[in-house]
């Protein structure tokens, strides 16, 4: 079954592109270059099964809806004698190009490396630099005086703090990471002192936990809010609420009375996008929310349709045929807000 949807997926995601538009905007010399595929021709495999894939599909499906001619890269090291240039390309962990520092120093250490040479990069640095960068989104949040869980920041140069100064239970998140993954629950002094005696993460955070069972992803391009979504954990015990851990989806609920509060967050940052992640104390709309992320990279959950309303989230997401399954609806929507950022930075 994977392999056709794999194969079912790839096939609807090169029917979405207008090919003959996309070679007609070719152009070498043109100020705009339009960099895909960023590991070629190394790590093929990955880049062929991960996200980075269809965000690649979409920004080029955005580039001829704009009408704008464009210089095609294949390759993050290709770019790094490009000058002068306006360069657009997806973040992705992926970059090769910086041996020896995480996915996210890597790619941020490339984006810096093309404004050395006199390019301006789409998305900017003030963007990118919030990606699956925890510990400084957490500073920026303290900063700016957006509201987020009690949240200690543990890198080279600052200890993690010690039980006593704690209340518990806390998470433990590692300061690069997506979708929950590496999130630990931690209930005692005992279970703290041990499982920071044995942490491999030279950089993460200690946060204060909070109970709730769901949270509300809210996604904004520019000045809009593009989509947003609740994510509900079933259970009565706490685990976090990624669709990957299995949790429900409501995409008609919103806490309009938050609305304005939120947006002004967002804000705050100054970035052109992002994926935030709010939730509130014991799943109290009257007490004031708490943002527990944002990310300007982000993999959209679109609402089922009819036919799929009354069936569970995780269901629709596995289904292969029809013609309102899970893979066309993502791919869709990827493609629409594509299109939307790419306006929003060509504008």
């Amino acid at each position: 079954m994977k392999v056709i949807r794999k194969f079912l997926f790839l096939s609807y995601l090169i029917s979405k592109i207008n090919w003959i538009a996309l070679f007609r905007l070719l152009n070498s010399d043109s100020k705009y270059v339009v960099l895909v595929c960023s590991p070629y021709p190394k790590r093929i495999r990955g880049y062929l099964s991960g996200a980075i894939l269809e965000n690649d599909f979409a920004l080029l499906h955005a580039m001829i809806q704009s009408n704008t001619a464009f210089r095609l890269v294949l390759g993050a090291d290709k770019l790094l004698t490009v000058r002068e240039k306006t360069v657009i390309f997806n973040i992705s962990n992926l970059f090769d190009v910086y041996s020896g520092l995480n996915y996210a120093d890597s790619f941020f250490n490339f984006s810096k490396k093309l404004i050395a040479n006199n390019n301006t990069v789409i998305p900017e640095l003030s963007n990118s630099i919030y990606w699956e960068n925890k510990i400084y989104m957490h500073q920026q949040f303290d900063k700016l005086g957006l509201p987020n869980p009690v949240t200690y920041c543990v890198d080279a140069d600052t200890k993690s703090p010690k039980a006593s100064e704690l209340r518990f239970p806390v998470l433990l998140k590692p300061a690069h990471s997506s979708g929950s993954t590496g999130i630990i629950k931690i209930n005692t002094e005992a279970e703290y002192n041990a499982v920071i005696s044995e942490t491999t993460h030279s950089e993460y955070l200690i946060q204060y936990w909070i109970d709730m069972r769901r949270d509300l992803r809210l996604i904004y391009i520019g000045d809009e809010l593009v989509l947003h979504y609740w994510r509900i954990n079933n259970s009565t015990e706490w685990s976090p609420t990624s669709t990957g851990h299995g949790s429900s989806v409501d995409f008609e609920s919103l806490p309009t009375q938050w609305m304005p509060f939120l947006f002004d967050q967002y804000k705050k940052l100054n970035i052109r996008t992002g994926a935030f992640d709010v939730t509130w104390l014991n799943d109290d709309l009257d007490t004031p929310p708490l943002i527990l992320e944002v990310s300007p990279s982000y993999m959209p959950n679109p609402a089922p349709s009819e036919k799929w309303k009354n069936k569970s989230y995780s269901t629709f997401k596995k289904a292969i045929f029809g013609k309102d399954v899970y893979y066309k609806q993502y791919i869709d929507l990827v493609f629409e807000l594509k299109t939307k950022l790419i306006k929003e930075y060509l504008k």
